[in-house]
């Protein structure tokens, strides 16, 4: 983690970028992670709420992805960012392991994610090798595209299985908690 927080008096002042973050300039707060101790390992990394507005505060453009059009995503940039006190999100220091316990739960929405955009891929292949023809007959007639596309739908349904386990099992740890 490179971006920094330095204290200075009662503001913390921001500097670096976090990358590959979803929703960033639509939203009006976004929590960042920055290294205020680097002798304190991961203890020594606490949550900042940011505004938007805040000076210093800047956006790269918008990240050109391949699927997911509905959710961009940008680069945030802190260039002397002075961030007050009191916007530090819980203790001193305990963002990484909130950072990680977020992350075993919100992963699984990721992996949802990607199953919707494979059920996509597979959809639209199959539509399309039902309709383009080769040789006087459709696409799909070939055994060897039949292998693909079945191949393709046995590995989706793989990991549309392993997403539900692994959601059942957040749900079940959430529980305990």
């Amino acid at each position: 983690m490179k971006s920094r927080a330095v204290r200075d008096g009662d503001t913390w002042v921001l500097n670096g970028t976090k990358a590959w973050i979803t929703n960033a300039d639509v939203s009006e707060f976004c929590t960042v992670m920055a290294v205020t101790d680097p002798g304190r390992g991961a203890h020594g990394i606490p949550a900042f709420l940011v505004e938007k507005s805040d000076q210093g505060v800047s956006f790269y453009a918008l990240e050109k992805k391949l699927a997911i059009k509905g959710s961009p995503t940008h680069n945030v940039i802190f260039e002397d960012a002075p961030i007050p006190a009191d916007r530090i999100v819980g203790e001193e220091g305990t963002a990484f392991r909130t950072a990680l316990a977020t992350l075993d739960h919100t992963r699984i929405t990721i992996a949802a994610q990607a199953l919707g955009i494979a059920q996509g891929g597979l959809d639209y292949a199959t539509w399309y090798v039902r309709r383009r023809e080769q040789f006087g007959q459709p696409v799909a007639a070939f055994q060897g595209v039949q292998f693909m596309l079945a191949d393709m739908a046995m590995k989706l349904e793989a990991a549309r299985q392993l997403t539900y386990h692994a959601a059942i099992m957040s749900e079940r740890v959430l529980k305990r908690c």
